[in-house]
């Protein structure tokens, strides 16, 4: 599980009264700091009662509520409203949006701060530069974000097993969903055809068989074939008949079987050096994909 610890510098902060300040009290009891997600920051909290004055979001903001329904009063764009928080209930709100929020009960939600170009590139479409807007949204109730949002939580309670491509593909099909669903000049569909090129894709390949030890993130193997995150998974995904982070891991495990053929590799080694930094993960990808345990693999060879 990942905490604060020493990352506690990485906070997600608001702009008030001309200072950057914490956006919510107290210290999150889980957080993505220690990740290093490209664009993407997750707290969760526990609190009391709070206010936070007006505030202005320096990145798009979604929090997700938990546990027991609670009340929120808030202010935003010269509106008031009031609302019960139930499990699931979403805020969704652009960057630069200006608002004030009570929370008069104990509350428990998941804060997500993403910065302008995690959307901008999310898109093949988009090379404006500009911000993208979404329609503020106060109370949502969407499946597939609390979906998202709860993946990413497991995965860092976790401690982030498969690195850091499942965390920000989870990112990249979220910003899609944003744009697509609360845009407010929803972006264009495009469709990924028929795959990747085979140049590019030789190229992406080249580059996970060449860094499978080490971390791998979507954003440098989308830059290695060219285009945007999401567009690059998708043509991915019907080049290969797998997802980028489900190819990667199964080039890790299929380097940890050839690895496990030499008696001087120790079943650890095999796994670090195929990029598994957690033996109990690998254990169970490895019995996942090839049907028996790491150690009884050996003592079939």
């Amino acid at each position: 599980m990942f905490s604060v610890g020493t990352a506690s510098a990485a906070r997600i902060r608001v702009r008030r009264g001309g200072e950057c300040v914490f956006l919510a009290p107290g210290t999150p009891t889980l957080s993505s700091a220690p990740a290093l997600w490209q664009g993407a920051l997750l707290e969760r909290h526990a609190h009391g009662p709070y206010t936070a004055e007006t505030h202005q979001h320096l990145a798009y903001f979604l929090c997700l509520h938990l546990g027991e329904p609670a009340p929120l009063v808030w202010r935003s764009r010269g509106r008031t409203g009031e609302k019960t928080m139930g499990p699931g209930s979403i805020i969704l709100l652009s960057r630069g949006t200006e608002d004030a929020v009570s929370f008069p009960k104990p509350v428990q939600r998941i804060l997500l701060n993403l910065e302008p170009f995690v959307l901008q590139r999310a898109m093949p479409e988009n090379n404006s530069g500009r911000d993208i807007e979404l329609a503020d949204q106060w109370g949502l109730r969407d499946a597939q974000i609390e979906y998202i949002v709860r993946a990413l939580e497991a995965d860092l309670e976790a401690g982030l097993p498969s690195g850091r491509l499942f965390g920000e593909s989870l990112i990249s099909a979220l910003a899609v969903h944003l744009q697509h669903r609360y845009g407010v000049t929803p972006a264009k569909s495009v469709k990924p055809g028929d795959g990747l090129p085979r140049t590019r894709l030789n190229r992406v390949l080249d580059y996970v068989e060449s860094n499978l030890h080490q971390e791998i993130a979507l954003s440098a193997l989308a830059e290695t074939a060219g285009m945007s995150p999401h567009y690059f998974s998708e043509m991915f995904k019907r080049s290969t008949a797998f997802s980028p982070h489900q190819y990667v891991v199964r080039r890790r495990i299929e380097r940890a079987r050839k690895l496990l053929h030499n008696p001087k590799i120790t079943v650890f080694e095999a796994a670090v050096r195929s990029g598994f930094s957690e033996p109990s993960h690998f254990t169970k990808i490895f019995r996942r994909i090839v049907g028996v345990t790491p150690t009884r693999c050996r003592t079939a060879l």
